[in-house]
């Protein structure tokens, strides 16, 4: 039976819609199955409509469909992600990553940023910490507390968690 059921409560979306619909001011921004649209927001307004803050500007540096991959330049560091079809060389985009995807690193590696620790938040389903850059992570509270202490931070990108609008 449809129904149309108004919430600004994603978790009440997922548990009882089959379809979504993201509304502004009036007019649908973007509709399908929940897991799809916040897997893949239409644009930048419906990604800060679903609460992501993770959306930065970024340029395509680089393109290699036959190994599947591109590179984004953000300010002054690069990273390495999955091949975006129907981009090209310093073609402007957003990139967008939710912050449950982030992961909080010990070493240095691939897709690795340096980061300032400046505010650490209790939610519901784990701690979000927010840095410099203007990255947000949401991580376990068990997992913060094995890294809380330490004195040098770096937040891995993971390739299969960046999304381009």
């Amino acid at each position: 039976m449809p129904i149309l059921l108004v919430t600004h409560d994603l978790d009440e979306c997922f548990e009882l819609g089959d379809e979504m619909l993201v509304m502004r001011e009036g007019r649908v921004v973007q509709a399908g199955a929940p897991k799809d649209v916040l897997a893949q927001p239409a644009n930048v307004e419906v990604a800060r409509l679903l609460g992501i803050p993770n959306v930065f500007s970024a340029e395509i540096a680089a393109l290699d469909p036959g190994r599947n991959t591109s590179r984004l330049k953000l300010n002054d560091f690069e990273l390495t992600g999955p091949y975006y079809p129907g981009r090209f060389l310093r073609d402007r985009v957003w990139l967008c990553v939710r912050p449950e995807d982030l992961r909080v690193q010990s070493a240095e590696g691939a897709n690795r940023v340096p980061v300032k620790l400046l505010r650490v938040s209790e939610r519901p389903q784990g701690i979000r910490l927010e840095f410099s850059r203007e990255i947000t992570v949401e991580m376990p509270r068990a997992e913060y507390e094995r890294q809380k202490d330490n004195k040098e931070w770096l937040v891995e990108f993971p390739p299969q968690s960046m999304r381009v609008l």
